[in-house]
């Protein structure tokens, strides 16, 4: 079958067009591999036992928790400094805007994704695929860590201040126990044919010394709760699948963009020469 002459120009410019692409996306772009870990978040409820035991998945709360967690500046510098990236992305540090540059390189290959399943994805791009894979599976280790030591910092803080109260409050009540047993050595409450009777100041006083006993056992009860939360490490995530070395990369699309770069040619010729003919 004969080719029109200007239909062999078209295929002669898509094989050219496509070849030229495919040479360029091959040896002209650095490829990248991509790797992904699916976690599952805990539950960190308050309840001590749950914590401890950190038997359930978390909700919105604490993906949400999480996802800063993975996308915040401590995790980001940590991943920076072990893995080297600021040499991998070919940064100059003595430029003006190198952190800038930094973070955008960053955000292009490092992604974090909540699922419909309520759980979070993390995908890394990396040029060396063991590298993309190693660098997914530590941003859970480091993410987890870095919510422990927020939630540790934390919780020290509560508790050194619930100590305090509860220390003011126990100071408090040695104070009131002292002065109740005065009152009583002052004949305010005495015991008559085996009934106390106590002065209307005393039972006023007693009354008063009752709610802040009461008080003095929350404040107790809340800062040993918070001293064993101390002593407590906050639940790691889930993971579902670890991430693993690519086998093949998964950008750039060379098939793709040089069939794209063929098909545009040869229609762009076809376009072109029809507007010269009418």
């Amino acid at each position: 079958m004969r080719i029109v002459p200007h239909l062999r120009i078209a295929l002669l410019l898509f094989v050219l067009a496509f070849s030229s692409a495919y040479m360029l996306t091959r040896f002209g772009v650095t490829e990248k591999y991509e790797s992904t870990t699916v976690i599952f978040t805990p539950n960190t409820h308050a309840n001590i036992h749950l914590v401890s035991a950190g038997m359930r998945f978390g909700y919105d709360k604490e993906i949400g928790e999480q996802l800063e967690m993975l996308g915040s500046n401590a995790v980001r510098d940590a991943l920076v400094k072990e893995f080297d990236l600021i040499n991998v992305y070919d940064l100059d540090t003595t430029e003006v805007y190198w952190l800038e540059k930094l973070q955008k390189k960053y955000s292009r290959n490092v992604r974090f994704n909540r699922t419909v399943n309520k759980s979070i994805e993390i995908s890394v791009r990396d040029a060396d695929a063991q590298r993309a894979a190693a660098m997914a599976n530590r941003l859970v280790e480091l993410a987890d860590l870095h919510k422990n030591a927020v939630v540790q910092r934390n919780v020290a803080l509560a508790a050194d201040a619930a100590y305090a109260s509860y220390q003011e409050k126990a100071a408090l009540i040695t104070e009131m126990t002292d002065s109740l047993e005065a009152l009583r050595q002052a004949g305010e409450s005495v015991w008559t044919f085996g009934e106390e009777r106590k002065s209307g100041r005393y039972q006023n006083y007693e009354l008063q010394y009752r709610k802040e006993l009461e008080r003095f056992l929350d404040l107790k009860m809340r800062w040993e709760e918070l001293h064993d939360l101390k002593q407590t490490t906050v639940p790691q995530s889930y993971v579902v699948s670890a991430a693993f070395p690519a086998s093949k990369p998964i950008y750039p699309k060379k098939g793709l963009l040089s069939l794209l770069a063929g098909l545009v040619t040869a229609l762009g010729y076809i376009f072109l020469r029809n507007t010269k003919l009418s």
